[in-house]
């Protein structure tokens, strides 16, 4: 059993839910949610910082081209993701790139929203998901890592089915992320989700061995 007794007193313990497109991650980790555990998206974080970060938004646009934005009279309101994922996922220097300026940001992001977290909430961990989460280097900044896997014919259908692109694009993301035995090796627990109808179980036996592990007690402020 993990000790989380290394971890700071003032912040709640970390638990990075990362798995290939398709995998399900999202799914699990939003039945993690629906149990009152705090989940940071960071797929979503991401989105927003787009929104939020004008010099973001002005650098993924003078690198990847006008195509990118989303503009509103004139101005550069937004990024064009799926053109921006058609271009990166295509170049893995260029992907290598665009992760290299979004995903710091990214994790400076959580560590804010972790501190918040850590303050208000009194569940026993919040879960960090991310798709790229051992690619970056952010299973670093978690005590535990879960690992969401599945055959890659079922996640092919899957994602196909989820973002209605062309199955070609989808494996093209794929090839540029790791495999499950790659994401296995930093794993402390595995979701095995080649079958959804036996994922609501693992995911509530995952829920309780974590509880288990660090139950809630009085923090201070960070």
């Amino acid at each position: 059993m993990h000790d989380f007794s290394t971890s700071s007193p003032y912040l709640l313990p970390v638990v990075g839910l990362t798995g290939g497109i398709g995998s399900g991650k999202t799914t699990v980790a939003g039945i993690l949610e629906s149990l009152g555990i705090p989940v940071f998206d960071a797929d979503a974080r991401a989105k927003s910082l787009y929104q939020r970060d004008a010099n973001l938004r002005a650098w993924v646009v003078d690198r990847f081209g006008e195509m990118c934005g989303c503009y509103q009279d004139g101005q550069l309101m937004n990024i064009n993701r799926k053109v921006l994922a058609d271009i990166v996922f295509s170049n893995s220097e260029e992907l290598a790139e665009l992760n290299a300026v979004v995903h710091p940001a990214v994790a400076r992001d959580f560590q804010a929203w972790h501190a918040l977290q850590s303050e208000r909430s009194n569940s026993p961990y919040v879960v960090r998901e991310e798709a790229i989460l051992i690619e970056t280097g952010g299973y670093k900044q978690c005590d535990l890592v879960a690992v969401v896997q599945a055959p890659q014919a079922v996640r092919l259908a899957r994602a196909t089915g989820r973002l209605g692109i062309d199955p070609a694009q989808i494996k093209k993301r794929m090839q540029q992320q790791l495999s499950d035995e790659a994401r296995r090796e930093h794993a402390h627990f595995v979701v095995d989700n080649a079958d959804e109808n036996n994922l609501l179980r693992q995911v509530l036996n995952l829920h309780n061995e974590l509880v288990g592990i660090h139950a809630p007690h009085d923090r201070k402020t960070p």
